[in-house]
């Protein structure tokens, strides 16, 4: 899996879709920008993920004769996590299995009406898009099995979990667990994206659950002036 399509899956979920309420109002208002987001340096450092760069992704369409311009920034963090051959059997005994990831898209309002779809998306969707977009990912977001709250930015966040399996490094069917939550904040839409093995032979060697990483790096959110940003192609 590219660790950051996974991360931008989440963040492009169709600009088509906003093409029923962006009609002849579009004149002079073509072209619609997020503002990046990052995890904290604290944060990082309490939970030992590692910032791989924030992407930008422009997703353009043509609405009543205009090229109407949405950019979104997908922010990608990974977590090497130890003793995994007790699930990858032949695999490597360490690999980046602990996933976060944080996108934003602009909020776009015309004549009174929101437009982007995202907003709109429950969870449960997020999650379904996500795994479309791969073959190594497969999660029952029919169910939400874990639901809880952390406070970001001003906000609270609610995080909802969904369980299912993944391959890695040739092993197939490996317990995973999926946190997810959208909100909006300023004037974009965030969605939260985490990911990591489930597996009672991994959480036995980790000094804490991983959904209180989480929770940190949900809690370490910098946005506007206060993020320093690593743009990467």
């Amino acid at each position: 899996m590219n660790r950051r399509e996974f991360v931008a899956a989440g963040a492009v979920c169709g600009l088509g879709l906003m093409a029923g309420c962006l009609d002849d109002a579009l004149a002079d208002i073509t072209s619609f920008s997020a503002t990046p987001v990052v995890v904290s340096a604290a944060a990082l450092e309490e939970t030992g993920y590692a910032y791989q760069g924030t992407e930008k992704v422009v997703e353009t369409r043509t609405v009543a004769r205009q090229t109407v311009e949405a950019t979104n920034y997908a922010s990608e963090y990974t977590r090497t996590m130890g003793m995994l051959s007790a699930v990858l059997g032949d695999g490597p005994a360490e690999a980046d299995a602990g996933l976060f990831g944080v996108a934003t898209t602009p909020q776009v309002e015309m004549l009174g009406e929101e437009c982007n779809p995202v907003a709109d998306m429950s969870t449960a969707e997020i999650a379904q898009r996500v795994q479309e977009q791969f073959d190594e990912i497969s999660l029952d977001n029919e169910m939400v099995v874990d639901e809880r709250s952390v406070e970001s930015l001003g906000e609270t966040v609610v995080l909802e979990t969904f369980e299912g399996e993944a391959s890695m490094y040739g092993a197939d069917g490996i317990p995973v667990r999926a946190d997810i939550s959208t909100f909006t904040h300023d004037s974009d839409l965030f969605i939260v994206v985490g990911a990591y093995p489930d597996a009672a032979e991994v959480e036995q060697f980790q000094d804490e659950p991983e959904t209180e990483r989480v929770d940190a790096l949900v809690g370490g959110l910098e946005y506007g002036s206060d993020a320093t940003v690593e743009m990467v192609e």
